[in-house]
């Protein structure tokens, strides 16, 4: 029973990971960034979330979508003030990570300064806990799965219906000859980025509401994220999100013979395993062509 109850946790968990990576690989494949300042916009989403609830005293619902709105927004506003300067200056892919890093750093310390290094929680006391037989699911583990469930069929058939969605596609696969092809690439970026941002607000309004926000929330998440879209094939979403479920399972069931401080090594020891022997990641096989 133990064994079940550690993979249902690793649903929970990956399906939250799976949010922010499938986000963070968004962004990757149509802009070619390694976007590691995904991490201040989740922590962003997260401290949203605390002003609507603690401070506007807004229902959860409304304070779900005021997070949602700021995520997607602080993704676009670190596009506009960071990445696009530098495309404008022809800037290489090494400049822009190095950008995105100072980003994070900065976006973490400015959280520090204005809210304190101090955990705030949004709520007291447990969650709701629904319990079978030995088996226990809490209300979150329900909603992280209804909303998997939802979005990513919406996302992928916005991706393939719409005209947007197509765009994003086509600039993933060929950047030049979408250019030719007469895209409004700068406009797309900023679509890209309040998309990905977004799928970010998801994970950290339950991951906020659960066990609060602090200013360095966002790192570890995006780190795990990182390494979800490395370990299901860089290009590939539902390789992403494949590797995020694989990642959170391995850390929770991890944890029937090893103590909580060991997950994060699960995690190297993961990403080095598929680096040796697996470098093109899960399925890597399916990717003649780069693709969102």
């Amino acid at each position: 029973m133990l064994l079940l109850q550690l993979f249902i946790d690793g649903m929970a968990s990956g399906a939250l990971y799976a949010l922010t990576a499938v986000g963070f690989a968004i962004i990757y494949n149509g802009t070619r960034i390694l976007h590691m300042a995904h991490g201040a916009v989740f922590t962003a989403g997260g401290y949203a979330l605390y002003i609507a609830v603690k401070l506007l005293n807004l229902p959860i619902a409304v304070a779900v979508v005021v997070a949602l709105a700021s995520a997607a927004a602080f993704g676009v506003l670190i596009d506009l003030l960071v990445y696009r300067p530098l495309r404008a200056r022809k800037s290489s892919e090494a400049a822009l990570f190095i950008g995105s890093i100072g980003a994070l750093t900065l976006c973490q310390a400015v959280f520090a300064l204005i809210f304190t290094t101090d955990t705030l929680y949004l709520r007291q006391g447990p969650l709701p806990i629904y319990d079978f037989g030995e088996i226990s699911i809490t209300i979150m583990h329900i909603i992280a799965a209804g909303i998997v469930i939802v979005v990513f069929p919406i996302l992928h058939l916005f991706l393939t219906l719409t005209k947007y969605g197509r765009a994003i596609r086509a600039l993933a696969d060929n950047p030049k000859l979408s250019v030719v092809r007469g895209v409004n690439v700068e406009r797309l970026y900023m679509l890209i980025f309040a998309i990905g941002s977004l799928l970010a607000g998801f994970a950290v309004s339950l991951i906020a509401y659960d066990l609060g926000v602090r200013p360095e929330m966002g790192f570890p998440v995006m780190f795990v994220s990182l390494v979800a879209v490395i370990v299901g094939g860089v290009g590939y979403l539902p390789g992403a999100a494949a590797g995020a479920f694989l990642l959170g399972l391995l850390q929770n069931l991890s944890l029937w013979q090893l103590s909580g401080r060991w997950q994060d090594v699960v995690v190297f020891g993961a990403l080095l395993i598929f680096l040796i022997f697996r470098p093109a990641g899960l399925f890597g096989h399916m990717l003649s062509t780069r693709r969102v």
